[in-house]
């Protein structure tokens, strides 16, 4: 870029006053056009000032017209500005009116068409609740009468738990009076798996399940007491009334004469009539025993053995098993004997016992 020119420096024109010559006076005729001098000056510069007022108002008039009309244009269009701004404002807010309006208008629509719609659910609901509740009805009728039933029924079940109770009672009472141990079962009864023991019904069980619970558990004790009587000769020797002919202890001999003791019960018989095993056991004799004439002897563990003496006819074998009722032989009268009876004998640990006391057992127990 060339530098800065220096600055022009205008030198105005002063004028100065007309010097005043000392000790000189001009005449007045001179002072008098010097006045009117002046005063023609004052005039123009009254002129020159009133020219330029004059050129400047004619500027200003001239840029004011000039410009009036962009300046209105313009004033105008800020006066027009907001009213279109609020014209379209306007505008918009009648329009999201409106669509406030549809919309309110649409939305109550689905407002009643969703009452409708929820008048008939629950109108269904009704009907629905109407069915549950006549179903609900019969369901507490049956239930009531389920009640009953299970009432009966537990009434019932106390009834069949007193008889195994007592049943139970006499069982254990008789095996206690025999000297008895409830033990295993033979090993020709054996049996056998896991244990799983069983559970007491809960506090919150009902009455039925207590008394089902109950009665099992006489039952089961029941069943081991009759497993223990299988083994036990509580059961007659023969069918029919009992007729004894010779008691258990001492008597007088029917052959010698003389005090002895008899180890067992005479019963009287008809010749060949079965002799039947009084408790399930295993054979150990069967065969000729001097006195006993034919004999079968039957050990049924716990160290109880019967004997059925003077048979005519032996039925079973040695080593044989047999079953409490199962037929063993016939009377007879063969060894010492004057006729046809059965000596029924029973030891216990090798020492005879009188067998009154097991067939009274028995008789007690209902068994004939």
């Amino acid at each position: 870029m060339p530098p800065p020119s220096p600055p022009t420096v205008t030198r105005r024109r002063v004028r100065r006053a007309p010097r005043r010559s000392r000790g000189r006076q001009r005449p007045p005729k001179r002072v008098a056009t010097s006045t009117t001098v002046m005063a023609i000056r004052s005039h123009i510069l009254l002129i020159r000032y009133a020219l330029v007022i004059t050129a400047v108002w004619l500027i200003a008039t001239g840029t004011y017209f000039a410009f009036r009309d962009d300046a209105l244009t313009r004033l105008i269009g800020v006066q027009t500005e907001p009213q279109i701004f609020y014209e379209d404002r306007s505008a918009d807010l009648r329009a999201q009116v409106d669509g406030i309006t549809s919309q309110k208008d649409l939305d109550q629509a689905m407002v009643e068409q969703r009452v409708n719609a929820l008048r008939q659910q629950q109108a269904r609901i009704s009907l629905s609740l109407d069915r549950v509740e006549q179903k609900q009805v019969a369901t507490l009728n049956e239930l009531l009468s389920l009640d009953r039933v299970e009432q009966n029924q537990v009434a019932k079940l106390n009834e069949i738990r007193e008889r195994i109770d007592v049943r139970a009672r006499r069982m254990q009472s008789m095996l206690n009076d025999l000297g008895i141990k409830v033990g295993r079962a033979s090993s020709e009864d054996a049996t056998g798996g896991p244990f799983i023991p069983l559970r007491p019904p809960q506090s919150d069980a009902n009455a039925f399940e207590t008394q089902l619970y109950r009665i099992n558990v006489g039952r089961a004790q029941i069943d081991r007491d009759r497993q223990t009587l299988l083994a036990v000769p509580v059961r007659k020797p023969l069918i029919g009334e009992i007729v004894m002919t010779s008691p258990f202890g001492i008597r007088m001999h029917p052959l010698l004469r003389r005090l002895a003791i008899h180890t067992g019960l005479d019963l009287r018989g008809d010749l060949g009539e079965p002799v039947r095993a009084t408790a399930t056991g295993k054979v150990t004799i069967a065969g000729r025993q001097g006195g006993y004439g034919n004999m079968v002897e039957i050990s049924h563990g716990s160290g109880l053995v019967t004997r059925f003496g003077h048979l005519s006819e032996i039925s079973v074998k040695v080593g044989q098993v047999v079953r409490i009722g199962e037929m063993v032989g016939r009377i007879g009268s063969t060894g010492r004997s004057t006729g046809p009876h059965l000596h029924y004998e029973t030891r216990a640990n090798g020492e005879a016992v009188d067998p009154q006391k097991f067939l009274s057992a028995g008789l007690r127990l209902g068994d004939d």
